[in-house]
């Protein structure tokens, strides 16, 4: 029978055991390694779960009504749309040397040549042009407002006309810009919007003689001029 006081080894006292403590050092590792990959697969299925909730909820849900939605279009202002018209009828009848346009911050400004809608020392229109006057007629009545005005003016070079039916230019000047504010009249534009103006030969484009006072024939061409001035009042 063994003495109580002895010593039980379940291995031999004298075999090195020192590989334990490391070896508990590496289980201890793996454990832990598994529980954090455990973890992360957990945490993936989760975040997987609201993907997959997401999704679902946004195929089951109803699209936008295109009723609903409001496209903004840019609201073009009146006298330029106006004057795309008129560019537009321009360039179709082939009207470039008759007929221009160009935008102020006033207005909107109509030229009419006076060698293609008047015979020289005349106010009668020309037959061929009152078409081209309606359709300038209608075009600033399309416009989404009454409130503007239209002032036609009346203007000739520097050579002096001395007849019974015009005894200077400033009589030319005006008959010619009320026969054009007559047809605007007679075509719908009520005719408190319209005014008439003779400037006779003291507003000319450009100088209808050079430096030593010798006319110009271009430049008289281009002040011999009927001017049609739209004023949008209510955008002033």
């Amino acid at each position: 029978m063994s003495d109580d006081s002895e010593k039980i080894y379940d291995s031999d006292p004298s075999e090195d055991t020192s590989w334990m403590l490391t070896y508990g050092d590496i289980i201890t590792l793996l454990m832990i390694f598994f529980v954090l990959m455990y973890s992360s697969s957990k945490l993936s299925e989760e975040k997987f779960d609201k993907v997959a909730q997401s999704i679902n909820e946004s195929l089951n849900r109803p699209g936008p009504d295109p009723k609903s939605e409001v496209t903004e279009v840019a609201e073009v202002p009146p006298l330029e749309s106006a004057q795309e018209l008129l560019d537009e009828m321009i360039s179709a009848r082939n009207l470039e040397s008759e007929m221009t346009t160009s935008m102020t911050p006033s207005g909107l400004i109509v030229e009419l040549s006076s060698g293609s809608f008047f015979e020289s020392g005349s106010a009668v229109i020309k037959e061929s042009m009152v078409t081209t006057l309606i359709d300038l007629s209608e075009i600033i009545q399309d416009f989404p407002t009454d409130d503007y005005r239209v002032d036609v003016e009346g203007h000739t070079d520097n050579v002096p006309i001395s007849t019974a039916q015009f005894p200077s230019n400033w009589e030319l000047s005006a008959l010619r810009a009320i026969n054009v504010a007559h047809i605007f009249e007679d075509t719908g534009i009520p005719r408190d919007r319209i005014a008439a103006i003779a400037y006779a030969d003291t507003k000319p484009k450009k100088p209808n003689t050079d430096e030593m006072g010798v006319n110009i024939a271009e430049n008289q061409a281009e002040n011999r001029r009927v001017v049609v001035f739209v004023t949008d009042l209510k955008g002033m």
